[in-house]
């Protein structure tokens, strides 16, 4: 089974600074569950065209623990649905995320093929 990153690149609302969005991550979504087989990493930009943004890189066990909760793109399945359903403070967490970031976010996932 292939891991899968998920990589999003985040821009910031002009008025929402990186301190507060830092903040944000730190106390609001790190700490909450994540779908099982998930993890979540807020990453900011050191060297390179990015210097200074934010990526959140979403570290997927596999392809299949992926397709479970997004079967293809732009399509969730039912246990999306459960899961915030189950963990209220999750969905909260990821509406309140929308105030601080512009919409919608670049994404690309990549397939481990040799590590």
């Amino acid at each position: 089974m292939a891991k899968v990153f998920g990589l999003h690149e985040i821009e910031l609302r002009p008025e929402v600074t990186a301190a507060e969005y830092e903040q944000f991550f730190i106390k609001e979504i790190a700490h909450l569950p994540m779908f099982p087989g998930w993890r979540a990493y807020l990453l900011k930009g050191d060297r390179g065209e990015r210097a200074g943004k934010y990526l959140v890189m979403y570290e997927v066990e596999s392809v299949e623990a992926r397709d479970r909760y997004f079967p293809a793109p732009a399509e969730q399945s039912e246990k999306v649905q459960q899961f915030l359903e189950q963990h209220p403070a999750v969905a909260a967490a990821m509406d309140k995320s929308n105030a601080f970031e512009s919409v919608p976010d670049t994404w690309t996932d990549y397939v481990v093929v040799g590590d």
